[in-house]
């Protein structure tokens, strides 16, 4: 798994939350439906891991208390639309 790979990941996990999954800031779901909707988008349990951490370092995502996926405000604000 390319350093690539897996910020393309971590893109499409915050794509799912904000566009998909219609949350907002300080919102968040399951870390199980998450990795069911990147299932649907070819991403695995390696590389889901590897982009959730990832996402978390560049403060995109937090990992919450119940194994809840969070969306932070530098999430919400990525442009998806270029």
């Amino acid at each position: 798994m390319t350093e690539q790979s897996i910020q393309t990941a971590a893109h499409k996990m915050v794509y799912i939350l904000v566009v998909e999954q219609s949350l907002r800031a300080g919102e968040g779901m399951s870390e199980k439906a998450l990795a069911a909707d990147l299932q649907r988008h070819g991403i695995g349990e390696g590389e889901r891991q590897s982009a959730l951490d990832w996402a978390v370092g560049k403060g995109w995502l937090e990992k919450a208390e119940g194994d809840e996926v969070r969306l932070t405000e530098a999430g919400f604000d990525m442009n998806f639309t270029q």
